[in-house]
């Protein structure tokens, strides 16, 4: 059941217990979309896959296949394992635990998402978040791009008791290296055990969320497990206040909202249907690249 803040100060709005679904021959807990919210801001989806490997597979066998993407910006953070990317730009490149691979879609990408070859053949525990960030029309059909950072790469402090990685956007005197079309600003949070205490300076007209992967925390009072969102909404207050309850993990991500039709279907995301179709004729016309794999 999701619960509400009481506090009218409080810029936290729900907490919301993520969903199991089946995406294939795998399963993902999937906070967003959900029920109480179809997007949040500019955040469309998120996904969160934790699986053991068995080893012994060949790295074409586990992930996923080929596949386009136009209007908006798939990113993923890795926290076990690692995640092979290959697209039909010419880019073949591995990130680690740690890092991040982030795409602009743009006018439109193919590209696949496998375990890369050692963690196919010898097993062992893959991680990793997956989320889609709306990209304003403007910019819908810029050329697409692949920006991978890695963990030595990720600007990266403690605080108050609490690890921080900045994955994208503004923290204080911090700034990561991947630009983004829209404000925005988005950190993974890992505190070692129960206490760690902080506040975090959000701007008012913010919107966002707060995805606890596993652990639990206090943010402006309200209980977050894991496995759980706390939604974050424009409010008079400019920070929120987060405390661990123990050893925990935290993807926060926030940014300014803007107002436009948000038409989805599949892998695209765009302003009208009319866009939409052009999409679905532009891929099957194999004017956003080809990829092919053994």
């Amino acid at each position: 059941m999701p619960t509400s803040s009481n506090s009218p100060s409080s810029r936290i709005h729900q907490v919301i217990q993520a969903q199991r679904l089946p995406m294939g021959s795998i399963y993902v807990e999937q906070p967003l979309p959900c029920p109480q919210f179809e997007r949040i801001g500019p955040f469309l989806l998120l996904h969160h896959w934790q699986d053991l490997l068995p080893g012994n597979q060949s790295p074409y066998e586990v992930g996923v296949g080929p596949h386009p993407h136009r209007g908006f910006s798939p990113v993923t953070c890795i926290y076990a394992g690692g995640l092979r990317h290959r697209d039909s730009l010419g880019n073949d490149h591995v990130i680690h635990a740690g890092g991040t691979q982030w795409i602009d879609a743009g006018n439109g990408i193919v590209h696949s998402e496998r375990p890369d070859d050692t963690l196919a053949e010898n097993g062992g525990m893959l991680e990793l978040i997956q989320f889609w960030i709306n990209t304003p029309s403007e910019v819908k059909m810029n050329a697409a791009s692949y920006h991978p950072l890695s963990a030595a790469e990720t600007p990266s402090w403690n605080e108050s008791g609490w690890k921080i990685g900045l994955v994208q956007g503004r923290w204080n005197e911090h700034e990561s290296p991947i630009v983004s079309s829209h404000p925005l600003r988005i950190a993974n949070l890992k505190a070692d055990a129960a206490g760690s205490s902080m506040n975090i300076s959000i701007p008012m007209g913010w919107t966002g969320l707060l995805y606890v992967l596993d652990g639990a925390i206090l943010v402006d009072g309200q209980r977050t497990e894991g496995r759980h969102m706390a939604t974050i909404v424009p409010g008079e207050v400019e920070s929120i206040h987060i405390e661990s309850l123990d050893a925990c993990r935290v993807l926060m991500l926030v940014g300014a909202p803007f107002d436009e039709p948000v038409i989805s279907h599949g892998p695209f995301v765009m302003s009208t249907y009319e866009e939409i179709q052009r999409a679905i004729l532009d891929y099957h016309d194999g004017k956003m690249g080809t990829l092919t794999e053994p």
